[in-house]
């Protein structure tokens, strides 16, 4: 038992290192990055997420469009907007629109909207980043100076694209060469009444970054946005409003975002709660990204030790917890209850701790785990199924099996099967005295020596019945299995096994029969068990204690 333990751990400290090297492997490559979206789109879909009330979407839509004229519009009209949305009381405005460079034959226009943004002084315009040219290096596209002046902040529109098209992460701060740009919704929570400019700041900060990077845009305080639900916002027509005929009261001290909703203007983004279809416009984004860090709801991806320690150590729990009581006795409950712990866990950070934990790749090992046991498992079922169970030889039906598929081979090959019957001269006599747990020791000795000459791959060592004992050996000639034999013979004479009722020696002994077919002497049907089984009777008749063959029919 104690060669047994120590098997066992040696077995569960090599399962150990290979999950821990699949998690790290996983983890690394990101291999698993499909699975954990797809995990954390259809649990972000469950939540409810609340809304601020005070946030506000002015849409420049499909009917503004159509009113006020082709876009872009003059700079007046905005201006105009600007003052009716000052003297709605307002809490802050962002004005998603890039007004880089002057109005072609309107600077009047550029004039009003310049004195409306300083009159309200609580505007914010955004800064984008685009390359100098296709595969250039970025450069910082900022409204032009008077404006830039004029305005309250302003706020980067940087929107990070998964892999699969679809927009769940943000970065509070970004620039080139550094990240000092806030978001246009940080920028704008910044300008309303009582904003706290030095206020801590949620999401996964840079890290490993030796300095300024003077011509790469660069990133900081990673978070996921919680979407709340298509709609959610309250949503005004810029033409509405810009006619008046909007309650002022509905726009009170309310955080409002000017946008392009319109499908011919913006092609929108996919969400985890849209998927691909419907898309929400850029603004509603933004105005996603205000609501969660007004409501402090914002998702906060854990750093790396935080990702990693806890994956090594869930798919390592199921081999502390194997062997233990009740159903831990099983590996498929233990590691079933480790995956579901795993959600569970990962659900509850994610909803209440604002945290977010992929889980893929500790479910990828735990299922990996689980299937190479039931594999292994099932494996060892079907070698029990096709051994005996006291000398771990094959069995029975396993030596029929393999005799007639050999045969077969034989045939197709030409190449000659040589077959070996071993009887333990007079086993009963020893039976009889000494018991049968001797004798099954006995057996068990008798095998391991045949286990030991039957080395080849498709060797086949069985027991046959009873005392009786077989080998197969395919591609074998008349000659090499006869030599077999005889070193066998030899071999369990030197066992020295006390045999006193035996009248062939004082030790345990074994006649052998030896047939072999070769199929290019014989081309019809054989049996060559039959033969074999003359062999061996041949043996017993002159003696025992030898191995003997029979001539194959010329």
């Amino acid at each position: 038992m104690p060669g047994l333990h120590r098997h066992d751990a040696a077995a569960r400290m090599v399962a150990a290192l290979l999950a821990t090297l699949a998690v790290c492997v996983l983890l690394s490559l990101q291999l698993t990055w499909r699975a954990d979206a797809w995990i954390y789109d259809a649990l972000l879909s469950r939540f409810d997420q609340p809304v601020d009330p005070r946030i506000a979407i002015v849409a420049i839509d499909e009917r503004s469009l159509s009113e006020i004229g082709r876009w872009p519009w003059s700079r007046g009209v905005h201006a105009r907007l600007l003052d009716r949305l000052r003297h709605a009381g307002v809490r802050g405005i962002a004005l998603n629109a890039v007004f880089a460079e002057p109005a072609t034959g309107d600077p009047a226009g550029d004039a009003a909207l310049a004195r409306a943004l300083a009159a309200t002084g609580s505007t914010v315009l955004p800064v984008m980043a685009e390359p100098s040219e296709p595969g250039g290096m970025p450069i910082e596209v900022m409204p032009m100076p008077p404006l830039a002046e004029a305005a309250a902040g302003l706020g980067q529109v940087d929107v990070e694209i998964d892999r699969d098209g679809i927009a769940r992460r943000a970065y509070l701060k970004a620039g080139l060469g550094s990240a000092y740009w806030p978001s246009l919704a940080l920028a704008l929570l910044r300008v309303g009444p009582a904003a706290a400019d030095d206020a801590p700041l949620p999401g996964l900060r840079l890290a490993g970054q030796p300095g300024p990077l003077p011509f790469q845009w660069v990133r900081d305080h990673h978070i996921l946005v919680p979407y709340a639900e298509p709609g959610a916002f309250t949503r005004v027509s810029y033409l509405d409003v810009l006619e008046g005929t909007v309650d002022p009261a509905l726009l009170r001290d309310r955080w409002v975002l000017v946008g392009v909703t319109a499908a011919g203007i913006d092609h929108g983004l996919a969400t985890p709660r849209t998927g691909g279809v419907p898309r929400v416009p850029a603004i509603e984004y933004h105005a996603n990204l205000l609501n969660a860090l007004a409501t402090g709801q914002a998702i906060a991806p854990l750093p790396a030790p935080w990702r990693w320690l806890p994956s090594i150590a869930l798919v390592l729990l199921p081999l502390a917890l194997y062997g233990g009581p009740g159903p831990w006795r099983r590996p498929s409950a233990v590691t079933a209850a480790v995956a579901l712990a795993t959600l569970l866990g990962c659900a509850l950070l994610l909803r209440y701790g604002r945290y977010w934990f992929p889980p893929a790749a500790t479910l990828a090992v735990l299922a990996g785990g689980c299937l190479a046991w039931t594999l292994t498992r099932l494996r060892q079922s079907q070698h029990l199924a096709h051994s005996d169970a006291l000398t771990l030889l094959a069995n029975r039906r396993m030596f029929d099996l393999t005799l007639a598929r050999e045969l077969g081979a034989a045939r197709r090959s030409g190449r000659p099967l040589s077959l070996l019957l071993v009887d333990i001269d007079h086993f009963k006599h020893y039976n009889d005295r000494h018991g049968h747990q001797a004798g099954d020791e006995v057996l068990r000795r008798i095998a391991g020596a045949i286990g030991s000459h039957a080395r080849r791959p498709r060797d086949l060592a069985a027991r046959y019945g009873g005392d009786e004992l077989a080998v197969i050996l395919p591609e074998t000639t008349a000659a090499a299995a006869e030599a077999l034999a005889g070193a066998l013979v030899d071999d369990v004479r030197a066992l020295r096994i006390p045999h006193p009722d035996s009248d062939v020696a004082p030790c345990i002994t074994l006649t052998i029969g030896v047939a072999t077919f070769d199929p290019e002497r014989e081309p019809g049907p054989v049996d060559l068990l039959k033969r074999a089984d003359a062999a061996l009777y041949r043996g017993k008749h002159q003696g025992r204690d030898r191995s003997a063959a029979v001539a194959a029919p010329a």
